[in-house]
């Protein structure tokens, strides 16, 4: 398995996620400097829900590579594989445009989840998406530091396992 690395953030990937970082942390700071003792409880619960938001998006980080005639991309959460067989496309998607999120995470360590639908994201960087479309019409999108040499691995690969 040939690894690639995945993508550093973009500039606005990083202003989201240290903003998200700096309210999280200033709620959490407020919740315990104004908290009640007698409601220490109630405090806590906001305070590890941001944290866990927190962990759980920078956890989503994909690693990405290709061997065997397979993709692999894989986080701490899932682990999704698919023969390069299968791929009917695989390009450079350079259009940074409105997306919907429909779930997942949109800005915090990158956007990770589904946007537009159905598309499956695991972009750290919206300058570098590669858009890999399979015959089953499924579409996933990550950021490898070098797209065009993830690109021209695939298709390699894909002239030799046909």
């Amino acid at each position: 398995m040939k690894a690639f690395p995945t993508a550093g953030m973009d500039r606005a990937t990083a202003v989201y996620s240290v903003i998200f970082g700096v309210i999280c942390a200033g709620v959490v700071a407020t919740l315990l400097f104004f908290g009640e003792k007698g409601e220490m409880a109630l405090v806590l619960i906001p305070a590890v829900v941001l944290v866990a938001a927190t962990v759980t998006a920078y956890l989503m980080i994909p690693k990405i590579s290709v061997g065997d005639g397979k993709v692999m991309v894989k986080n701490t959460f899932v682990n999704i594989v698919f023969p390069v067989v299968s791929i009917t496309r695989v390009e450079r998607y350079e259009k940074v445009g409105f997306n919907i999120r429909t779930f997942g995470v949109g800005g915090v360590f990158g956007y990770f989840g589904y946007f537009n639908g159905n598309d499956v994201w695991y972009v750290t960087n919206i300058r570098k998406k590669v858009k890999i479309t399979l015959k089953t019409g499924k579409v996933y999108m990550v950021s490898p530091e070098d797209p065009d040499g993830f690109i021209d691995e695939i298709l390699n690969m894909k002239a030799t396992f046909h």
